[in-house]
């Protein structure tokens, strides 16, 4: 009977702390406005015709005007000499709604709009975390399901961006991109 006490005991004791941090985690919006500084990294994308991973270097500052719902992201990629391409996203949180809200801008093309469910996956410590955004969208012109998986790793951050055609199975996700940044010091 003891035997079975200790093991109960220990096994609550390993069940508890995750579950205590699991219902302590803050919202996904509290997460993302923690982004906010400079960041630098590697947008990399799947290119269709090889199959094979493309990187260009980028230099990203995301800021938020302080009411709590509101970033907005400013990204350069160096995409070969005299071509900077610079691309602004102001997004707009409803954490009731458990949504994101999003407008990009590019020179030369037409505002991107999309609104993405989003949830907490996985969740140690302010710094230490993984997000899950969800929508249904395009992907190289034909109806397509978006799934990004952002993990945050201290001063590391990996966004990877994943498409299947809409309605298709678990093993139908593909790489579309993704984007490792490395905080700088503010």
């Amino acid at each position: 009977m003891t035997l079975r006490l200790l093991l109960t005991a220990l096994i609550v004791g390993l069940i508890l702390p995750v579950v205590a941090r699991a219902q302590d985690a803050p919202s996904a919006t509290e997460l993302r406005l923690g982004l906010a500084g400079r960041w630098t990294g590697a947008l990399g994308y799947r290119d269709y015709q090889t199959d094979e991973l493309q990187e260009l270097p980028v230099a990203t500052t995301i800021t938020t005007p302080g009411d709590g719902a509101t970033l907005i992201r400013q990204s350069l990629f160096d995409d070969g000499p005299s071509k900077p391409v610079w691309i602004t996203t102001i997004s707009l949180d409803d954490p009731a709604a458990g949504t994101s809200t999003s407008t990009s801008f590019r020179a030369g093309g037409m505002p991107e709009l999309s609104t993405e469910t989003v949830r907490v996956s996985a969740f140690a410590d302010p710094t230490h975390w993984t997000l899950i955004y969800v929508e249904t969208g395009e992907d190289d012109d034909a109806p397509a399901d978006i799934r990004v998986t952002e993990t945050r790793d201290g001063d590391a951050l990996l966004s990877i961006k994943e498409v299947r055609p809409v309605g298709a199975s678990d093993d139908a996700w593909r790489l579309r991109n993704q984007t490792r940044l490395t905080r700088l010091s503010d």
